[in-house]
């Protein structure tokens, strides 16, 4: 019962988030947001919306999930959480972005199978992990022994971190700015491992930089909220406080109501200034603000690795790193209804709720007398909008030229490799020709030499064709031809190429009648590579060779073979450059990507379905045109 009462909770809270978070239309990726805790608390529902309005801007579809880790009584409610997300992702998203290491212990089993190596950043995270789910449900606090290094959940998985750095030597330093006489220091946690990590980050700060400062550390663990109220009531106005947070599980004699609304009743209790550690909305005058890292900075910080990830860069590659840089924001009404003087106030801060000063007051009377001056400002700026175009688009240049360099010297190192394999075995056997007198073995050397000229032959002939296709001067001579017979023309040119009756080749499926415009030449050059790829690869058994029209307007051409077949990631890298999986098998390694290049310039499709020591299905679609 517990748990369909929690799942019930799950979906509401994540509900209110998800129906505006639709897949976007000019775009098939899919950024998913979860969130350890939930979204209802101002500063991750700001974080949600910030992330999602940058995403959608770009076309990119972002969703939301509330985990609510800290509810989670047992691992069988933490395994309903899995479940749920399982069969509502079915296709995994491109990436998750992930609040929180808690997220991540319990949801880790889902990147073991349905979203496996998806990529996974991890925001807020720590140095070191409850060593398992029962120690982070058990709420126990952190120690060696029940305790692991946060790399031992993560490593194997495509993950990277962006850390959140508690800056407490410099929120001190800014509530001493405001408080000189502060004698005492209140730090207002609750029982998270998270909490208990930053309570031994202030308690080292105020050791090492302020050891005549008292310290009260303050947390759910030892507290009920009446208590804590009554405590902050008997503070003195010198008593600095630092809230940091007052969630999770309600102590046993605990006030429901006062425990939900802390943050909206707390101000009421204390003597002083409300400051803080991590970022909170400062816009309704409750907090005093601190020094830390804004939600925006943060974010700029998630969204510049996001954009790496969704370019295609593996996120185990990006190196982890402290997200944002830390500031002192401050609520301007807040420190003036605690009699501050202003004197005090920092000059770098950011300042909220600051009131305008006389030029916002009468900015419109100002600006009207500096219009000629407007205008040529405009026009300046305008003129360096024009010279940052023109660099950038020099710098875009650059780097093409660049780029192109390096591919020339990777296209030079190959086919110095590539050549000098048979013109090694041409010149090697002929020198030794004359040297033989068996007829037998001169035959031998023979053949030797000949295939070797015929792979040489057919590497210059790629290369020829590999330049052709750079160039844009590939030739393609469309006509109308019969199907069937240019298939048939190629079963019978394969059928000689067979070297034993082990293998048989064969033309089997087709239409009655099938006429086609298209470049026949670049047709037979398509399915011969395949046909001679399969021949190389198979010892025994069957290869056919045949075409389908597919119920979209494509005819789908495919060669199938029981040959020796490939692993997934084989297949994954098959169309690339200079890929051969088997060196002792002779080819230039440029016939399937020379296919690929032709099938694109032809507006088709191309792939392989294959299974290894099953064999192999080479197949591409091309769009059925008549005319």
């Amino acid at each position: 019962m517990r748990i369909i009462s929690f799942l019930v909770l799950f979906l509401i809270i994540e509900g209110t988030l998800s129906p505006v978070s639709a897949r976007g239309e000019s775009s098939n990726k899919e950024v998913l947001v979860l969130n350890s805790i939930n979204f209802n608390l101002p500063w991750a529902k700001h974080f949600y919306w910030y992330v999602h309005d940058v995403l959608q801007e770009k076309g990119i579809s972002a969703k939301a999930e509330s985990l609510s880790v800290p509810a989670l009584a047992n691992e069988m409610e933490a395994n309903a959480v899995v479940d749920h997300l399982r069969r509502k992702y079915p296709v995994p998203p491109t990436a998750v972005v992930l609040i929180g290491d808690p997220g991540w212990i319990v949801c880790h089993e889902l990147f073991d199978d349905v979203w496996k190596d998806v990529p996974v950043i991890i925001t807020n995270a720590r140095d070191r992990l409850p060593a398992s789910l029962d120690v982070l449900l058990s709420h126990a606090p952190l120690t060696e022994a029940n305790s692991v290094p946060g790399e031992e959940w993560r490593r194997g998985y495509n993950i990277t971190i962006l850390k959140q750095h508690y800056y407490a030597k410099e929120t001190i330093d800014l509530i001493y700015q405001l408080i000189p006489d502060m004698e005492r220091l209140a730090f207002i946690s609750d029982d998270r491992y998270i909490s208990e990590e930053t309570r031994g980050d202030v308690r080292e700060a105020v050791e090492k930089n302020f050891p005549d400062l008292k310290l009260d550390l303050l947390s759910t663990t030892h507290l009920s909220t009446e208590m804590l109220l009554d405590t902050l009531r008997s503070y003195k106005p010198n008593t600095g406080i630092i809230y940091y947070s007052w969630f999770e599980s309600h102590n046993e004699n605990d006030n429901n109501y006062l425990f939900d609304h802390i943050q909206e009743i707390i101000t009421n209790f204390i003597p002083s200034p409300l400051f803080l550690l991590s970022p909170e909305d400062l816009s309704n005058n409750t907090y005093a603000g601190g020094y830390y890292v804004s939600t925006e900075s943060f974010c700029d910080a998630l969204l510049e690795t996001l954009e790496h990830v969704l370019k295609g860069e593996q996120a185990r590659n990006i190196p982890g790193r402290v997200g944002g840089e830390g500031k002192a924001y401050l609520c301007y009404p807040v420190l003036k209804s605690y009699n501050i003087p202003s004197f005090r106030y920092p000059k770098d801060a950011v300042y909220i709720n600051e009131p305008k000063t006389f030029f916002q007051q009468y900015r419109v009377e100002i600006l009207s007398g500096f219009i000629i001056l407007f205008i040529l400002v405009a026009a300046i700026t305008y003129y360096i909008r024009i010279l940052r175009k023109a660099y950038s688009r020099l710098h875009e240049a650059m780097e093409k030229a660049e780029q192109a360099n390096q591919l020339k010297s990777a296209f030079l190192a190959n086919m110095s490799h590539e050549i000098r394999t048979p013109l090694n075995a041409i010149v090697g056997f002929s020198n030794m020709l004359p040297e033989i007198e068996d007829r037998a073995e001169m035959r031998e050397y023979a053949d030797i030499i000949e295939t070797n000229t015929d792979l040489l032959l057919q590497l210059i002939n790629d290369i020829l064709d590999l330049s052709k296709i750079e160039a844009g001067t590939f030739d393609f001579c469309p006509s109308l031809i019969d199907v069937n017979q240019t298939l048939t023309e190629i079963e019978q040119s394969m059928q000689l190429r067979l070297k034993s009756n082990a293998v048989t080749f064969t033309f089997t499926e087709r239409l009655p009648e099938c006429v086609f415009y298209i470049d026949k030449n670049r047709l037979m050059q398509l399915l011969s590579n395949f046909a001679i790829n399969a021949i190389k690869f198979t010892q025994a058994g069957s290869i056919c060779m045949g075409y389908r029209m597919e119920d979209n307007g494509m005819i789908y051409f495919y060669v199938s073979d029981t040959g020796c077949g490939m692993s997934h990631e084989q297949c994954a890298h098959v169309f690339e450059r200079f890929v051969k999986y088997n060196p002792f098998i002779q080819g230039t390694g440029l016939g399937l990507s020379i296919c690929h290049t032709i099938v694109e310039r032809l507006g088709g499709e191309i792939g392989v379905d294959s299974e290894e020591g099953k064999g192999s299905t080479f197949w591409f679609t091309l769009p059925y045109r008549k005319e």
